[in-house]
């Protein structure tokens, strides 16, 4: 919603041309890579996912020299002062770029692949989210399974309902549950929900990912480890267990059941254009499997029903 009057957005001054999320470049990757973009191109199963190809490739070719980079100055065993300065550079400017581009580059493709074949769209979740600080076969099982089936309900591990919204305090146990919790809920959920294949993969994802740190920490480098990996777990999950509050910050209890009255739509904001339209997270709970770049217009060819069925 562009215009704005006192503190309140209306929705009937946004005219056609200010409705940025519509049209223009995209903001989800830094730059094409020449030869690769092109000629990785046809392996993609919609070409509208091409920004997805191209942000992959933009963190292959800037975050895995960071890691080597981190690894190598502790390897070389240079000043303690240089090896922090490094990894601390790593972590601001790897995540200032590249952490809110990822999540919602492996949000999306998590409800829709990406790619013809099953490896290439397997990569985000195993190969490329360690980097990120999430552990190995888990996203899509704690958010495409868990939180949209349930809908942030009962079972829903990251449910907000239960939570005083408006307070620190309750803030902080939400985020222990989510940050620290994650180990013990998710494979409880897969349990109690009866889904054995996934419980399997959630094992061998938590599983490897502990082993993966533990030597590397142990037999490699624990600082460097520390910096690539350790730190950047806390700061991914804190800020996946931070967005999740935020867009169901305001659950409605009269109508919780609701996709209006347990989360909201951010529009015409300059973020839905580096993020994949993620503002429009109540239509995104209506049709988890509409593709990212049709948000903005589902939501303008249904706004009445949309305004209608969220009530005044």
């Amino acid at each position: 919603m562009c215009k704005t009057e006192g503190s309140v957005q209306v929705l009937s001054k946004l005219k056609p041309a200010e409705r940025t999320d519509l049209d223009g470049s995209r903001n989800e990757y830094l730059f094409r890579t020449p030869i690769l973009s092109d000629k990785l191109q046809p392996l993609l199963k919609d070409p509208r996912d091409a920004p997805m190809l191209h942000l992959m490739l933009n963190i292959a070719e800037l975050v895995v020299p960071g890691v080597i980079m981190v690894f190598a100055v502790n390897l070389l065993g240079m000043a303690g002062w240089v090896r922090h300065f490094v990894g601390v550079t790593y972590i601001l400017s790897v995540f200032g770029l590249f952490l809110e581009r990822f999540m919602l580059m492996m949000h999306f493709s998590s409800h829709r692949t990406i790619f013809q074949n099953d490896t290439l769209n397997a990569l985000q979740v195993w190969l490329y989210a360690p980097f990120f600080g999430v552990p190995m076969g888990v996203y899509k099982i704690h958010h495409v399974i868990m939180h949209h089936i349930e809908n942030n309900h009962e079972l829903d591990a990251s449910s907000t309902e239960q939570f005083q919204r408006d307070s620190w305090a309750h803030f902080f146990r939400y985020w222990a549950r989510f940050v620290f919790g994650v180990w013990i809920e998710l494979p409880l959920y897969c349990l109690q929900s009866k889904r054995w294949e996934m419980a399997k993969t959630l094992i061998v994802g938590l599983g490897g990912y502990i082993c993966f740190l533990y030597v590397l920490a142990t037999y490699v480098n624990f600082t460097a480890t520390l910096y690539a990996f350790m730190i950047p777990y806390v700061i991914a999950m804190s800020a996946l267990a931070f967005g999740n509050w935020s867009q169901h910050i305001f659950v409605n209890p009269e109508d919780s059941m609701s996709n209006f009255g347990l989360t909201y739509n951010c529009l015409d904001n300059g973020a839905n254009k580096r993020t994949f339209n993620d503002g429009y997270h109540a239509i995104h709970h209506i049709n988890a499997r509409l593709h990212w770049s049709e948000l903005p217009e589902y939501f303008l060819q249904n706004q009445e029903t949309s305004i209608s069925l969220a009530g005044p």
